[in-house]
């Protein structure tokens, strides 16, 4: 009986957050996409590249907090903030 509980509570964490991890994933996918056309100096480009990194890597760990703060930062970092 515990071990049914148990995956019932991981299948509700799991479909919990997989809607903002894909909110952060098509996010990275806008940031990726602007980056290919936005000129950047050197010093805005290389807080740019920690910042993202660190949102992959949240995205991968399936960190929604951070990577959504990560996202949120780059957005606004690039100028796609509204």
């Amino acid at each position: 009986m515990m071990r049914k509980t148990l995956f019932a509570a991981a299948l509700v964490t799991a479909f919990a957050a997989g809607p903002a991890l894909a909110d952060c994933a098509g996010d990275l996918a806008k940031i990726d996409e602007a980056m290919k056309t936005l000129k950047l100096d050197e010093t805005t480009g290389t807080q740019v590249k920690e910042v993202l990194d660190k949102a992959k890597a949240a995205q991968a760990a399936a960190d929604e907090a951070t990577c959504t703060a990560s996202t949120a930062e780059l957005m606004k970092m690039l100028g796609m903030a509204g």
